[in-house]
């Protein structure tokens, strides 16, 4: 996408393969079920505005995100969309949501105390630790919450949910504990006249490995819509296409003699005459160090292993003694070319993590052009403070 004479890294994003990761999550979740994107922490590092737009044009019913200030962004942006807030938030901010069909995360008994400073109702869903052990209300405190609610009625309780902690694991017996423990707490509150409408715990993880049982009334799917699966080293159903594409050119090809050292503490050395092409790909953009003298790119179609460690901004393939590509030719670190493919989970595999690491890594100075039917409808120029 890039003018010919620049040679910097940037991202392609498609939002094909992000609506038919969408259609492939429908498919597997039973009929009836809304979806609640997530799209926090820049859409998995696609861009949250393009993404939550292209979704709320497919008929998603709900957007999660982290922060108010990513719900600021979306309502900015021209995304109406009801928006749930994970995370914990300020007065100010629940101020500002009441007034933007934003609805927020009761993590805490406290959450539901004096701060409320308007007056007006304040719409929360309940979220229950069930064995996340991270934000959410244990059970055992259930019972804290109910006399919070009944007390004030601009507290308005209209969903609740939990999440799995282990879904990925196909024989685990965790998820039906953590069910049980959410049914208790949704008894408890129904038993006391607290009868949340939307229900969800399905992440993209319980959609594929899980039957969803009746009660959920929302199946909340994050990584699977942008083309990763839970865990890159596990088989799952569904088929997923990578939304986000790595991309670079060459900028230097050298013919160098039998010995030569190649990048910091000389890991690669040439066993014979041969040309180290220099392309700009490095840990200063989001590709992992661990990569070095393992990973892979794609130039006209050929696998080539990185050739000593990942630099901050380059990295080098061994190009061979009469290299078949030129300075200026396309590389993919991540993404499809001339029919081969590396998926953020190839990446993560070698950098020993997962996709979402990889995903959320990579840099927003970075520029990103979104793509439909192959043709770009919008460039968002990175930005480097």
């Amino acid at each position: 996408m890039n003018d010919k004479t620049s040679c910097n890294p940037y991202i392609e994003v498609s939002l094909d393969n992000l609506l038919d990761n969408l259609a492939e999550i429908r498919r597997t979740a039973p009929s009836g079920k809304g979806i609640m994107a997530v799209v926090k922490d820049l859409a998995y590092g696609c861009g949250s505005v393009m993404v939550s737009s292209a979704l709320q044009q497919s008929g998603v019913a709900w957007l999660a995100v982290a922060t108010a200030g990513e719900a600021r962004v979306l309502r900015d942006n021209g995304v109406t969309l009801p928006v749930l807030i994970l995370g914990p938030c300020s007065a100010e901010e629940i101020s500002w949501g009441n007034q933007n069909n934003v609805s927020f995360s009761c993590n805490d008994p406290l959450d539901l105390g004096p701060g409320n400073e308007s007056g007006a109702p304040v719409k929360f869903h309940l979220n229950i630790d069930t064995g996340m052990g991270r934000l959410g209300v244990r059970p055992e405190q259930i019972s804290q919450v109910i006399p919070l609610l009944t007390a004030n009625r601009k507290l308005i309780c209209e969903g609740a949910y939990t999440h799995l902690a282990c879904a990925d694991r196909p024989d685990t017996d965790t998820v039906a504990l953590q069910l049980k423990r959410f049914r208790g707490a949704l008894d408890l509150l129904h038993q006391n006249g607290i009868s949340p409408k939307l229900i969800h715990y399905a992440n993209s993880a319980a959609i594929m490995r899980f039957p969803v049982s009746p009660e959920c009334t929302l199946v909340r799917p994050g990584i699977a819509l942008y083309g990763c699966k839970p865990d890159p080293a596990q088989d799952f159903p569904l088929h997923l296409k990578s939304v986000i594409s790595l991309k670079a050119k060459v900028a230097k090809i050298k013919r160098v003699p039998k010995g030569t050292c190649v990048s910091y503490g000389g890991r690669y050395v040439t066993s014979s005459e041969t040309c180290i092409a220099t392309i700009p790909l490095g840990y200063g953009i989001g590709l992992p160090r661990l990569l070095s003298n393992k990973g892979q790119v794609l130039i006209k179609g050929k696998r080539y292993t990185i050739a000593g460690t990942v630099t901050m901004d380059f990295i080098m393939v061994d190009a061979g003694a009469k290299p078949d590509f030129s300075i200026g030719d396309e590389v993919v670190a991540i993404g499809y070319q001339d029919g081969e493919y590396i998926s953020p989970d190839d990446v993560a595999l070698h950098a020993q993590t997962i996709g979402y690491e990889i995903l959320c890594g990579l840099s927003t100075k970075l520029d990103r052009y979104y793509l439909r039917g192959n043709a770009v409808i919008r460039h968002q120029p990175g930005f480097y403070f």
